[in-house]
């Protein structure tokens, strides 16, 4: 249990610091004095920098399909997937605001580049789950046969990234976040959901 909350306050001590310094301005000896640690202990965990961030990356993604298990039941009815899927992205912002501070700035800072390869393939991983529920849903008559899966999750997901990157980055709390995020679900609902079901 020690060595698992030594990881953590490594892995959020190196988040906080290269979001906001960018990953080529943060010094392992920077991250180890910000963990409370020494290099000796980082380096047990990690083998370098890039190792601790392609952690972030990966663990983003676990936490993310850990959350999805949770909410979103294989056998249960769509409009329950749908908003399990709501429930995912409220508990991941809730949870996990060191993870969403280091996959925003994946995609935007200067990385090496196994770690922008390694983001784009946990994102497309992640992108996946959420088609195939989109799927059934146009399978089941919920979404217009003709219209765009693609497309469609994007429409929901793009705009929920971006309401939980401005509130963990500008340091709003959750709260709002929630209501935020639950006043455009219900406005995407309304705009792509069949009126019929």
């Amino acid at each position: 249990m020690l060595e698992q909350h030594t990881k953590t306050k490594i892995l959020i001590a190196a988040a906080e610091l290269i979001s906001l310094q960018g990953y080529y301005n943060v010094s392992v000896r920077e991250i180890c004095e910000a963990a409370g640690v020494t290099k000796p202990v980082l380096y047990y965990y990690f083998k370098d920098k890039e190792d601790v961030l392609a952690e972030l990356i990966n663990e983003s993604s676990v936490r993310f399909k850990e959350l999805i298990d949770k909410h979103i039941k294989p056998d249960s009815p769509f409009e329950e997937k749908l908003e399990g899927l709501f429930n995912v992205y409220v508990s991941f912002a809730k949870k996990y605001p060191y993870l969403i501070r280091i996959s925003v700035l994946a995609q935007l800072l200067p990385l090496p580049e196994k770690i922008k390869s390694l983001t784009s393939k946990r994102t497309d991983e992640s992108r996946e789950i959420i088609t195939a529920i989109f799927e059934e849903g146009r399978e089941k008559n919920y979404f217009k046969k003709d219209i765009d899966i693609e497309m469609l999750v994007y429409s929901l997901i793009a705009p929920f990234g971006i309401f939980i990157a401005q509130t963990i980055l500008f340091g709003n709390n959750v709260q709002p976040l929630k209501v935020n995020l639950k006043k455009y679900f219900e406005f995407w609902k309304s705009q792509f959901l069949n009126k019929e079901k």
